[in-house]
């Protein structure tokens, strides 16, 4: 068997056992863990995936610039290395976090466009009530949820009841099934906790909370996007734009799944501001302080990345 081939076999097994991140991650981290083992069984002749080290890492992603790949494109290969060396049992070697060696490898941040994605009360209202004026009661609840918890779409399909029993019994939500297989535990509001009743009294012990019972969770995930966007040119605000993606700074984009977890994600940050400063903290320390709570329940390594949610100047009229 060749270097190559063994460190497949090596990945493949690792796979097998992987129980962290949702179905799109690891498929895409798969993608680019194959990739990695290639160059790296090549160029070092590596014999075993417990023996990647930081140097291997930044030699993928020099190639990978040499080859004209944008640096979001090098980033998100990396996060699948990453992902893959969290599997490995008796990892040799520790490595960086993605923020300091993105940052020695020279990989900028990522442009956001800084556009507003988030749903109005009045817009989710309307949206639900279409939901159910069709029999959809299950996308309205998913929809609810998502505002209520931040979760994105696919977090929401695949959670299973038995986590929604456990997160009502503590007063919060720990996700295991996450982007980039990262845990992460959501405090639950007055709003989760009753979305999450009603999730019990409709779904079955041992099935998913928001899925419909039988149905697989791509095709449930597929069926909540049709429906928003389907349905949104008649609910959401005329000044916003027809798509949500592409945006530049100001715009108002299209109402998608994903624009329901900003609409969480402001409303977090606010409160926890407020918290903040009504507990006698300064003001500058309260932002940065409800940004980093806002950057961990969301998910998300990088406090730059609350900006998207929330704009700097959001808290500026608080």
């Amino acid at each position: 068997m060749g270097v190559v081939d063994n460190l497949g076999a090596q990945l493949e097994k690792l796979i097998r056992g992987a129980s962290q991140g949702s179905i799109e991650t690891k498929y895409r981290y798969i993608a680019a863990a194959e990739r990695f083992i290639k160059f790296v069984g090549g160029h070092f002749k590596l014999k075993k995936l417990q023996n990647i080290q930081d140097k291997h890492l930044e030699a993928y992603a020099a190639h990978m610039k040499s080859r004209g790949c944008s640096d979001k494109y090098i980033k998100n290969d990396l996060s699948g290395i990453r992902y893959l060396h969290r599997q490995i049992p008796q990892a040799r070697y520790s490595i960086k976090d993605s923020k300091t060696a993105n940052k020695e490898m020279g990989l900028g941040s990522t442009p956001d466009g800084r556009a507003d994605r988030a749903w109005t009360e009045r817009e989710l209202s309307q949206m639900k009530a279409r939901a159910v004026s069709i029999g959809r009661y299950d996308i309205a609840r998913t929809m609810e949820a998502i505002r209520a918890t931040g979760m994105r779409l696919d977090e929401a399909a695949s959670l299973r009841r038995s986590v929604v029993e456990d997160a009502l019994k503590s007063g919060v939500l720990h996700l295991k099934n996450t982007k980039g297989g990262r845990p992460r535990d959501v405090p639950l509001s007055d709003r989760a906790v009753a979305v999450f009743n009603e999730a019990l009294k409709n779904s079955p012990r041992g099935g998913y909370a928001f899925t419909p019972a039988g149905m697989k969770v791509h095709v449930y995930k597929k069926e909540v996007e049709n429906f928003i966007y389907n349905h949104r040119k008649e609910i959401q605000d005329q000044e916003r734009k027809i798509t949500g993606h592409n945006l530049i700074p100001g715009d108002r984009g299209a109402l998608t799944p994903h624009g329901l977890r900003h609409s969480f994600g402001r409303e977090f940050i606010i409160t926890r501001f407020r918290e903040s400063l009504s507990s006698g903290m300064i003001r500058e320390k309260a932002m940065d302080m409800a940004r980093k709570e806002t950057a961990e329940v969301l998910g998300h390594g990088r406090v730059e990345v609350t900006y998207i949610y929330a704009p700097a100047n959001l808290l500026n009229s608080e």
